[in-house]
């Protein structure tokens, strides 16, 4: 089986044809999504974060609102 690095130099290599890694790598990663509603005059709100890090095959197993990685101070900057 390949290593996590090689699959990702792979990865790299075939769009970009070049196969070097840049960027910081983070331990315990957490996908966030906010979702945000708009109509044609321009008005916009956000109805908050969802945790949706538990994921299989790139599909959302479990969403959790609101989000345990997002403290109350962040929620409403990321809005």
């Amino acid at each position: 089986m390949r290593s996590a690095d090689t699959t990702a130099r792979s990865e790299a290599q075939n769009p970009f044809d070049d196969g070097g890694l840049s960027g910081k790598y983070i331990e315990q990663p957490r996908h966030v999504e906010i979702q945000i509603l708009g109509d044609r005059h321009g008005h916009l709100i956000h109805l908050g974060e969802r945790e949706c890090s538990l994921q299989r095959r790139h599909q959302k197993v479990m969403e959790e609102f609101p989000s345990p990685a997002v403290n109350p101070g962040l929620s409403p900057a990321m809005g």
